[in-house]
């Protein structure tokens, strides 16, 4: 029985390292943008109850250097109680690259995230959205990086966005940085390797034109989250645009992390939520590198296991390391490589979770409590 064992988990082992290795590969093939031209610009921002953080994202969005009468921005307030559209409203007041929309009504076949988004891409009066989140500061390059990588086939584009803005420097933040500088190793090394897996919506843009092809939200509306990754692989199987990870550090948005350890897990159960619903290549290639993880630790309870746990372990977290420190690297993050050691001893036990959990668990966003879909 244990030698069947060990011979599904050195083939998952195997499939796992060649993923980590084709990843890798992919980030020593990204490239510059060479877009010299200058198209109008839409961004879109939506924003729920965001009265703490929506001023100093709008302000770094008026720093934009960017020419001022080849964009707009426009923000969305998602039914938001709180002070969120009166702040907004102050900058739309001042100058007229700014505008607010209002969304009071839900509709009843998609989420609201994506409701709202819709709601300001029908708006918008550029060939190009950017879309952010509102709890995001961006720099003074941002627009003009990201529009750099939209050549003439290109109608996506994502970008980085790390979790470190106002990080406490405690080791739960600068953990939750280690994490998603992990997931943008493997965003832009599928990026550079010709398949797209997934991209961040702190720092997306895409063609309006590419929005329409692909349906829009509509085939993906009821799933609370996925208004990013599960409409990028929409945009790549149902229209013929290329896509392209901008790897100009101008163009890097950073975020919030999340202040306590609870608003963690539900943020990374709602992004575990939507595993079930990629596309079946995807599927297959999560499935496969969850029940890895998983025998991997099935493993240490058996002591005729442990030498091929260490072997396997070691494998694992050698090809982990390569893939973050490259992408460390590209994007001047190294700050956090010395906490690999710790991540690594963690990661077995977070990717069996949160795999778990995020298939089965409730979690809040935007305090309201959601499944993966909308009832």
């Amino acid at each position: 029985m244990l030698s069947i064992f060990s011979i599904i988990l050195g083939l998952l082992a195997t499939f796992y390292i060649l993923i980590l290795g084709t990843l890798i590969i992919g980030l020593y093939r990204l490239g510059q943008g060479n877009n010299p031209n200058q198209p109008f610009v839409s961004v879109v921002i939506a924003a729920r109850n965001e009265e703490a953080n929506i001023s100093s994202c709008l302000q770094s969005m008026d720093l934009q250097n960017y020419p001022r009468e080849k964009h707009e921005i426009i923000i969305v307030d998602d039914r938001s109680e709180d002070d969120t559209a009166a702040i907004a409203l102050r900058f739309v007041e001042t100058d007229s690259r700014f505008r607010l929309l209002n969304v009071r009504e839900l509709n009843p076949g998609m989420a609201p995230k994506k409701w709202a988004l819709h709601q300001g891409i029908e708006q918008a009066r550029g060939e190009i959205v950017m879309v952010t989140d509102a709890d995001c500061i961006v720099k003074p390059g941002w627009i003009a990086s990201m529009v750099r990588f939209f050549e003439d086939r290109i109608g996506l584009v994502a970008g980085f966005s790390p979790l470190n803005r106002f990080s406490s420097g405690s080791l739960f933040h600068r953990l939750i940085t280690l994490d998603g500088l992990a997931l943008a190793g493997v965003t832009a090394g599928s990026f550079g390797a010709g398949f797209p897996l997934t991209c961040n919506g702190r720092n997306l843009a895409y063609r309006k034109s590419a929005y329409k092809k692909a349906g829009g939200f509509r085939s993906i509306g009821r799933f609370i989250s996925g208004d990013d990754d599960l409409f990028l692989h929409q945009v790549r199987e149902k229209t013929q645009w290329k896509m392209a990870y901008c790897i100009d550090r101008e163009s890097i948005v950073s975020s919030k992390p999340p202040a306590r350890f609870i608003d963690f897990f539900h943020q990374r159960t709602r992004h575990a939520s939507k595993g079930r619903h990629y596309p079946w290549v995807l599927t297959i290639g999560l499935i496969a590198t969850y029940l890895f993880n998983l025998m991997l630790l099935i493993a240490l309870f058996f002591p005729g296991l442990w030498f091929l746990f260490v072997i396997l372990f070691g494998g694992k977290s050698l090809f982990e390391f390569l893939l973050v420190s490259k992408t460390a690297r590209l994007f001047e993050q190294k700050q956090v490589l010395p906490l690999f050691p710790i991540g690594m001893l963690i990661h077995v036990f977070y990717v069996v979770f949160f795999g778990f959990w995020g298939q089965v668990g409730r979690f809040r966003w935007k305090d309201e409590q959601f499944t993966s879909t909308i009832k």
